[in-house]
């Protein structure tokens, strides 16, 4: 983890209204793995006392040692609103990356990941840089990407250019499949073999995976969208309720931020979230 300046490179508008941003990161950063974070913030007088923490969608590293990092944002929020009207040139305050890689002991083939909204950003991530080293991952895994309609499925082009196979998922049948992504994955599960299902998105989207994997045999880990603090394990405002044989009550208190923020489907306790 780092605390470092980073210089805006780009301000993209995409589908669905959110923004790629782009950022030059000091060297001294180290480099990040998908599935971590960061906390962004500016200097405006108006962005919020804490900082924001975002899904990182990439970072590469130059021979020369210079690393860009990107972002997925939706101006839903002040501190999102202002992040997303940077220009070029200007600057953020960024600390990380955070949290765990979820390219950690991941199985060797059967592997399906479902997205939804911009919670497509750690997957795509992922899937990039197996395309980039070669890994044949890059293309057996299956991505069911989901939205209300086809015009919030950000990044659609880009995932399917990274070489997996994509399944789109609408709830107005604007694109791909009718319906939200649970039910694209159960339809799948019946026909296919999966080892591992991933999922990023709205809570409720993960659970109704984790439930669909569970009816199947299937192992479940979600990466939680949880709001926090300083995302480094010092405010306690990430805590996710987890299943603990030895408390009284069934369960116990673990930090999205520092035991995240992936965590398998069976031990989240999604009634105390």
């Amino acid at each position: 983890m780092a605390s470092a300046t980073a210089r805006l490179v780009s301000n993209e508008v995409v589908r669905g209204g959110c923004h790629l941003l782009r950022f030059d990161v000091p060297s001294s950063v180290p480099e990040a793995a998908p599935g971590q974070f960061a906390m962004l913030s500016t200097r405006h007088a108006d962005f919020p006392l804490l900082p924001r923490p975002f899904s990182i969608l990439g970072w590469q590293r130059g021979d020369d040692g210079s690393q860009q990092a990107e972002f997925l944002i939706m101006p839903v929020g002040r501190g999102s609103s202002l992040l997303c009207s940077l220009q070029p040139g200007e600057e953020a305050r960024l600390v990380g990356p955070l949290g765990h890689s979820i390219d950690e002991q991941l199985p060797q083939n059967d592997i399906v990941a479902v997205a939804g909204g911009y919670g497509v950003a750690p997957f795509l991530f992922l899937i990039e840089r197996w395309a980039r080293r070669g890994d044949p991952r890059a293309q057996s895994s299956l991505v069911i990407f989901g939205a209300r309609t086809a015009d919030r499925l950000s990044l659609a082009d880009r995932l399917s250019n990274a070489g997996c196979r994509v399944q789109l998922c609408t709830d107005d049948g604007s694109a791909g499949f009718t319906g939200r992504v649970h039910e694209a994955l159960r339809g799948h599960l019946a026909q296919h073999a999966a080892q591992l299902v991933l999922s990023c998105g709205p809570e409720p989207m993960m659970e109704a995976v984790g439930d669909v994997s569970r009816e199947a045999g299937v192992a479940a880990r979600a990466s939680l969208e949880t709001v926090m603090g300083c995302g480094y394990a010092v405010c306690n405002g990430c805590a996710v309720a987890v299943a603990c044989d030895t408390e009284a009550d069934g369960h116990t208190y673990e930090l999205a931020c520092r035991e995240g923020t992936l965590f398998n489907e069976d031990r989240l306790q999604w009634t105390l979230l």
